[in-house]
């Protein structure tokens, strides 16, 4: 496994990965008598040592060199409390015994591997149906993440309820925050979630739990404890966890002969709502990017979870629990980053987040998103606002992304302004570059406008004329497709029609010309010695003959 571990050494540095062992540990336990071995040192007359890391009586492990790091660290304001709760249990099943007054340090933990995951602040649990690792972490309700306190979501939750609107109404202590670290991509019965971590709301905190498997064996006892404790709950809040961690999940149950009843909870994916309105503005809409860019915090020294499929499998290999500290922290973020994204996405829905910094694009996307949400007065509100911001950056004669544009100009069509929807697409003609890069969208908008809503069939035809015109040049640079050519043949017979209309309504072009010419919105003028595109001739061109970047002079003859 050496070749794994070069690979992912920068993940286990010094510094950021458990202390090893104190020098001499190993061989001072080789010496060690069978009674020894099997009672403690304490019990054969030797003084007794606590291990480092080990937790005590309260459930909590002393700040020693190789333990976790300290929540400030993490980037949180809040602390952290790690250990167990007050029913934690040691490797053997036992509850932690406080020591006698006559021997002041802590008994040595009966589980070999008991000390080496206090040094994660984990614990070999005890259940009913076996044994598993399971790390405890409790944050204050005022500790912030980024730029949110983990009790910002109480003030709007109830929100949560336009995802399901014919649900009860929705309570914070109902949410169970989902992520799972696996060894695959896929959800075949072949990907098995090794590491379980889940965050919810108790009285006064913020609880995280992570449950982690040490070999397949542990699987099933992990997942009873888990269907014991989803009960409670009535939601899920994952991140791209509908379509993967939870059909991961309900295969293990499946695969393990258990039959839960988890298909009752109601699933509250926050990647959709990520993608609604971040997906044109970010490069990637990854938790981590939208941690940064939307909750105003930005992991240091994280280990990607595509690592952590390798890191488990170095762990199996070498039996060494530091090699998976990052995996650890790295879920735990996740846990608490949902809880904060939870809270700005129900703050967007209750209309309380600021506005100002938004920027045209920003508030469309946010306008469509509360109109799929049901939101319709502050989605309309929004969109207001975007329009007028627009105006504004085109009297400062700043250029408008033409995609914008056109998807302001839409919505207002389908509202039925068809005056704003207009000016936009003058607009977008206006500022268009050169010919071959005009907008042949908002050609085809306009003439379908004043064909059909004016019945000015003149500027239609001539509108649509351009558009052809455009089409024509941009085939010159670009390569023949199918789909430029069904578009050409569209605007094609657009034109054919509306010359059967005018002959129809007995007005021919020329009558109109000069109100026409005004009507259209002018270009900016083409560069010097650029030709227009030239008339299709008569003569039909050989079959095996291609569009060119290059005219090939024919011999007359």
């Amino acid at each position: 496994m050496s070749g794994l571990r070069d690979r992912l050494a920068r993940h286990l540095k010094p510094g950021k990965t458990a202390a090893a062992p104190e020098a001499g540990a190993e061989q001072r336990q080789a010496e060690l008598t069978p009674e020894q071995a099997q009672h403690g040192p304490a019990e054969s007359g030797g003084p007794a040592r606590e291990p480092a890391g080990a937790p005590d009586a309260a459930g909590s492990a002393p700040d020693a060199e190789g333990s976790a790091p300290a929540e400030g660290a993490y980037g949180y304001a809040g602390h952290a409390s790690g250990g167990s709760p007050a029913d934690a249990r040691s490797g053997s099943g036992q509850a932690v015994e406080p020591a006698a007054p006559a021997a002041p340090a802590a008994p040595a933990p009966a589980h070999p591997e008991a000390a080496a995951w206090a040094k994660l602040d984990a614990e070999l649990y005890e259940f009913p149906a076996g044994s598993f690792v399971r790390r405890v972490r409790t944050y204050p309700m005022d500790a912030y993440h980024g730029r949110y306190r983990l009790d910002a979501l109480h003030e709007h939750v109830r929100e949560f309820g336009a995802f399901h609107p014919e649900a009860e109404p929705v309570h914070a202590e109902g949410l169970l925050f989902f992520d799972t670290e696996t060894t695959g991509l896929g959800v075949g019965a072949g990907n098995v979630a090794f590491l379980v971590g889940i965050g919810y709301y108790e009285t006064g905190r913020f609880v995280v739990e992570q449950l982690f498997i040490r070999h397949p064996a542990e699987e099933r006892a992990m997942l009873a404890y888990l269907e014991e404790k989803m009960k409670r709950f009535t939601h899920v809040v994952s991140y791209n966890g509908r379509t993967f961690d939870w059909p991961i999940l309900q295969n293990r149950f499946i695969l393990n002969r258990m039959r839960p009843d988890i298909d009752r909870l109601l699933h509250l994916d926050l990647l959709h709502p990520s993608r609604s309105l971040w997906k044109h503005s970010m490069p990637s809409v990854r938790l981590g990017k939208v941690e940064e860019a939307q909750l105003g915090y930005a992991r240091e020294d994280d280990v990607s979870g595509a690592f952590a499929p390798e890191l488990y499998v170095l762990y199996l290999a070498e039996g060494k629990t530091d090699v998976l500290r990052g995996v650890f922290v790295h879920n735990e973020r996740d846990i608490v980053s949902l809880a904060s994204l939870s809270a700005l996405i129900t703050r967007y829905l209750a209309d309380e987040e600021p506005l100002e910094p938004k920027s045209p694009g920003d508030l469309f996307r946010l306008g469509q998103w509360l109109l799929k949400m049901n939101r319709l007065p502050s989605a309309e509100k929004i969109l207001e606002l975007g329009f007028s911001r627009l105006q504004e950056q085109g009297e400062e004669g700043r250029t408008v992304s033409g995609d914008l544009l056109l998807r302001y100009a839409a919505y207002y069509k389908k509202a039925g302004v068809r005056d704003r929807a207009v000016e936009l697409w003058n607009r977008l003609i206006r500022q268009a570059g050169p010919a071959a890069a005009a907008p042949v969208e908002a050609y085809i908008e306009l003439a379908m406008h004043y064909e059909h809503g004016c019945k000015d069939y003149a500027l239609a035809l001539e509108l649509s004329r351009e558009a052809l015109d455009v089409l024509r040049q941009r085939r010159r640079l670009l390569r023949r497709s199918e789909k430029a050519a069904d578009e050409e043949r569209r605007i094609a017979h657009r034109i054919e029609r509306l010359q059967r209309k005018l002959r129809d309504c007995g007005k021919s072009v020329s009558e109109k010309k000069a109100s026409v010419k005004a009507a259209i919105p002018s270009r900016p003028p083409k560069p010097p010695g650029q030709a227009r595109s030239a008339k299709p001739s008569g003569k039909p061109r050989p079959a095996y003959a291609a569009d060119s970047l290059f005219d090939v002079a024919r011999n007359p003859g």
